[in-house]
């Protein structure tokens, strides 16, 4: 009984040795299959460029640089990354009405409305996406 002993506080530091492996291994296991995941969730998205976007019933693919007269009002300016958002009526031939962000290439056009103004604007249509090309404060005819 002796030698049972002598066998047992032989090998149990090396039993608890083989259960601390086979934990950090089922870990390391569980971990490993969930990488692929994280990589999907952290994929980058496809530039709009490269995609037709869904248009809606009735309205076709736009005809790029084609200017679209449309109207709306201003809800905010971002003078700094260079956007505006308008809750602007139907674009004839382009899209429903809707508030949405148009970018601006020249930034000065903010200068000629504000939050709230009734404006008529002009967007163009390129490959990179829509840009506010022209931007007024909208005269005082009723619509």
């Amino acid at each position: 009984m002796s030698s049972t002993t002598a066998l047992n506080n032989l090998f149990e530091p090396s039993k608890r040795n083989v259960c601390s492996l086979l934990i950090i291994l089922l870990l390391l296991l569980i971990s490993s299959c969930q990488k692929p995941e994280r990589a999907a969730q952290t994929a980058q998205p496809v530039p709009a460029s490269s995609t037709i976007p869904a248009r809606p019933p009735g309205f076709p693919l736009p005809v790029m640089n084609q200017p679209y007269p449309a109207a709306g009002v201003v809800v905010l300016i971002n003078r700094k990354e260079g956007w505006i958002e308008i809750n602007h009526d139907e674009i004839k031939g382009l899209m429903p009405a809707m508030q949405m962000e148009f970018w601006v290439k020249d930034k000065s056009l903010f200068d000629n409305a504000k939050a709230g103004d009734r404006v008529d604007f002009t967007i163009v249509e390129t490959e990179k996406g829509e840009y506010l090309t022209e931007l007024k404060r909208a005269s005082n005819k009723s619509r």
